[in-house]
């Protein structure tokens, strides 16, 4: 079971329910971490100094407000925290409005609302009366020693709060020149047209209909490369029938590797470039067995820089 991210009330007038805060949203996306390529190790990042070159201690490194001059104004932790907000245990609902009036584009995050042990009664009021009036509640509180504004309203068996940006952050549209230069009027054919194309395919949403495609195209091709990792021999078995199969493909991908370089070099042609975009997926090695291969520890010759694995389209 998942652990509520904030724990609190909700109040609303003379009256406080206690509250618990889940995530409404996991993300799904395919995560990477950056390996050495020689010997597959963890990168890990350092904090340096752009002037010297040198590594920073963390307790050295201050936040700075760029000025916009090149200059920065520096503050330190402690006169961050005399900023942050007063730490509260409550959802103050301040106002009830239409769900209508909130425009999409204010919606943040997203989280569940559950009563905690005891106030299931008083939970249920809340909901019955918001979803009774028609009305989402907007109130104030106070996350991971930020202020929050969210809006309150039912959700099948509860309440969903959704966390709001504030109207300064919203981007306006008059900032955007493209849309000053007014377009030419629809001809009335042409907008019968496409009111056809949307009808037709007018349907109800229903969101398991959707797919993230390319998550599910991804992880079948990480999961096609893992199957080729040679797997650890148990005791008893015999190595020398282990894996016959992928050998003799292995051997049969090299064998036409070899025969394609041959011909294009008695053509006079350039060799292929290697396949792009493969993950590669090694054994990791210890540093020192790298350096060994490489012929007693000396230091590698210099290659061109790869470019980072961004996880665009893989090959075949």
């Amino acid at each position: 079971m998942s652990r509520p991210v904030w724990v609190g009330s909700l109040s609303f007038g003379l009256v406080s329910v206690p509250v618990r805060l889940y995530s409404a949203i996991s993300s799904k996306q395919v995560q990477f971490h950056l390996l050495h390529d020689v010997d597959g190790a963890r990168i890990q990042n350092k904090r340096v100094c752009s002037a010297d070159g040198e590594e920073v201690p963390y307790e050295h490194v201050v936040k700075g407000y760029e000025l916009g001059d090149g200059r920065y104004v520096e503050v330190t932790r402690g006169e961050l925290e005399a900023f942050d907000p007063e730490a509260s245990r409550a959802i103050e609902m301040e106002d009830f409005v239409e769900l209508g009036d909130i425009d999409p584009l204010y919606y943040d995050t997203s989280y569940h609302l559950v009563p905690a042990e005891g106030a299931e009664r008083a939970f249920e009021l809340l909901v019955a009366t918001l979803r009774e009036a028609g009305r989402v509640g907007i109130g104030r509180f106070v996350m991971y020693q930020k202020g929050h504004l969210c809006a309150v309203r039912p959700h099948g068996r509860g309440l969903l709060l959704t966390t709001l940006h504030y109207a300064e952050e919203v981007v306006s549209q008059d900032s955007l020149t493209e849309l000053s230069l007014a377009g030419p009027r629809p001809q009335e054919r042409e907008l019968q047209a496409a009111l056809n194309l949307v009808e037709a395919r007018a349907t109800h949403f229903d969101p398991r209909r959707y797919h993230d495609v390319h998550r599910e195209r991804l992880l079948a091709f990480i999961q096609r490369r893992a199957s080729k990792l040679a797997r650890p021999v148990a005791a008893g078995e015999r190595p020398a029938h282990a894996g016959a199969t992928a050998q003799a493909s292995q051997q049969g991908e090299l064998l036409s590797a070899l025969e394609r370089s041959v011909a294009a070099l008695r053509a006079g042609q350039p060799l292929p470039p290697p396949e792009q975009g493969a993950l590669r997926l090694r054994p990791q090695a210890s540093a020192r067995e790298a350096r060994e291969r490489r012929g007693g520890g000396e230091a590698p010759t210099s290659e061109p820089r790869r470019k980072e694995d961004d996880g665009g389209e893989p090959s075949a």
